[in-house]
């Protein structure tokens, strides 16, 4: 049978399956309840069971919730199951999910080893802020900015970027990017410790 569906929806359809495998078994490997993981990420059952229903596109918010509960990596959430020898991202494919600001952030890459790592290509329009809560302990960030203006950082420490500029900041607190105008970059995530979780 041909798939008809629009290209953006087969891949929303895959990364939502992605999500939902992953989160539940995480879940179930670390004992939880539905109830128990609705608790730890302040989500309602209602909304738990849905994502492992593969039923939606989560935001990047209720994913950050997710991965905190669980004490992983947002990337293992999104990550694909078997890392292939190449691959090529071509603009605006991928797995991407969007914050409440209009931010779309896009998995560019995760790794897996005893140090774990993760690349995302922000997308910010004109005014949107995105408040991001404390990763994991130890966890760093640098922010590349590719394109327009932005300022990014720890809540109160904010620097503001433009093309070419990079800030690099310890993400273990709350912190902000929000576009001064249309802009672009690159957000590398650098987690202390065995897969991030130390």
């Amino acid at each position: 049978m041909v798939d008809d569906r629009p290209d953006e929806a087969v891949g929303l359809g895959a990364l939502a399956r992605g999500i939902a495998r992953a989160v539940r078994a995480h879940r179930i490997a670390q004992g939880m309840s539905l109830g128990d993981l609705a608790r730890a990420s302040g989500l309602s059952k209602t909304i738990l069971a849905r994502i492992e229903r593969a039923e939606g596109n989560p935001s990047v918010e209720t994913l950050w919730r997710l991965s905190s509960a669980l004490g992983l990596p947002l990337g293992t959430l999104m990550a694909q199951e078997a890392a292939p020898r190449l691959r090529v991202m071509r603009a605006a494919a991928g797995s991407s999910v969007r914050g409440a600001s209009g931010m779309a952030a896009r998995l560019l890459h995760a790794e897996g080893r005893a140090v774990r790592s993760e690349v995302f290509e922000l997308d910010l329009p004109a005014g949107a802020e995105q408040l991001g809560a404390a990763h994991l302990p130890g966890t760093e960030e640098l922010v590349v900015c590719t394109a327009g203006r932005l300022v990014a950082g720890p809540l109160g420490e904010e620097v503001e970027l433009g093309a070419s500029d990079a800030v690099w900041f310890q993400a273990d607190v709350a912190h902000r990017y929000a576009a001064v105008e249309d802009a672009r970059a690159l957000d590398w995530i650098l987690y202390a410790g065995a897969g991030g979780a130390g």
